[in-house]
């Protein structure tokens, strides 16, 4: 999922705000570490499997090439779907110029969220971190989700790190614990400095005077997964996001993912996500991952393309939203076509055939 999970929720600004505590909590995620500054080939082995099983089983994804998308109507009006990568990491923010021509030339950008806030009250609701923690009353234990054992260890070391103090771990809702657990510790470096790929082209919208709409609530996330029947999924979601939050010595797998997003090959860097998660999370990884996409991926894509809906009757939109949205029968592109439009990639430079 490392193409996923864009939210700015009044959790995560405490996050930005107190990235700089905690600093023996994720001790593995240094500045050396993280840094990519030259971008590879993919190799040969991603997640201890061959290269070749992956792109075996990335062939049967539809849809599983391509960042860029031309979206046509019936009636001949057009817009146009970009994956994003949700890093500042200097590659990934130099967005191909046909890219941005295309923003810059939208009568609408459209993205996951729109974090800006529409009033002093939305602000105000949203930096006073409303329902962060749990009743006082509860009897909750994190060891109550039945996770592996370095799951604890990894979400103790990631909130300690973030400022919360480890021993919240207890007592954070499950949706205020996967708010947190979305941003890689690689991007605590540039929290609050450098924007990252979505925040990046909500920019230059900006900039551009071209409206924006969220194509779901800020506090999406949290909410749904602060709600008891959805514990489920909140459960899945902690698991593989914490599965990020492994010891690494090396940017070699971030750097893996990210090549392959520029080459445009979003289903192999799915399949690859998979397997270094099933390494991971032991035999409950396959249903934790599942679940997870069932809600992140499939169901959003749903409701992504309900929002947009009425915009891209009209035409002029530019849709950008993670590029793991896009791939798949359930994806952003089939989706659209199952409501009539024709869907046509549109190939960048840099990305394969």
């Amino acid at each position: 999922m490392r193409l996923r999970g864009r939210t700015l929720t009044g959790v995560c600004l405490l996050a930005l705000l107190c990235s700089v505590s905690g600093a023996f909590a994720q001790a593995w995620a240094t500045k050396e570490v993280c840094e990519i500054t030259q971008m590879p080939t993919v190799p040969a082995v991603i997640a201890s499997v061959p290269l070749k099983a992956l792109e075996n089983e990335a062939a049967k994804i539809a849809n599983a090439t391509g960042r860029f998308w031309k979206i046509t109507g019936t009636d001949g009006k057009t817009s146009f779907l970009w994956g994003t990568n949700h890093s500042s990491n200097r590659f990934i923010l130099d967005v191909p110029a046909a890219v941005m021509d295309t923003l810059d030339q939208s009568r609408l950008a459209a993205f996951e969220i729109d974090p800006t806030f529409s009033s002093r009250d939305s602000f105000w609701q949203t930096v006073n971190y409303p329902n962060v923690f749990r009743p006082a009353t509860s009897t909750f234990t994190f060891s109550d989700l039945d996770l592996p054992a370095d799951v604890t260890t990894w979400v103790f070391d990631r909130i300690e790190g973030l400022g919360w103090g480890g021993y919240n771990i207890d007592h954070l809702t499950l949706g205020s614990l996967t708010e947190l657990l979305l941003r890689s510790p690689c991007d605590d470096f540039n929290a609050g400095i450098i924007p990252d790929q979505d925040s990046y082209l909500q920019t230059k919208a900006h900039i551009a005077g071209i409206p924006v709409l969220g194509l779901e609530p800020v506090q999406r996330l949290k909410s749904h997964f602060d709600k008891p029947e959805n514990a489920e999924q909140a459960r899945a979601m902690i698991a593989v996001f914490a599965s990020y939050l492994a010891p690494q010595d090396s940017p070699a797998s971030n750097a893996a993912h990210m090549a392959l997003y520029l080459q445009g090959r979003i289903g192999l860097s799915m399949v690859a996500d998979r397997a270094e998660v099933l390494g991971l999370l032991g035999p409950q990884a396959d249903a934790l991952y599942d679940t997870m996409n069932g809600y992140l991926l499939d169901q959003r894509n749903h409701d992504f393309l309900a929002a947009a809906g009425p915009e891209l009757a009209q035409g002029g939109v530019f849709l950008a939203v993670g590029a793991y949205h896009l791939p798949g029968a359930v994806g952003m592109v089939d989706l659209l076509r199952a409501e009539g439009y024709t869907v046509e990639r549109i190939p960048l430079p840099g990305e394969i055939p």
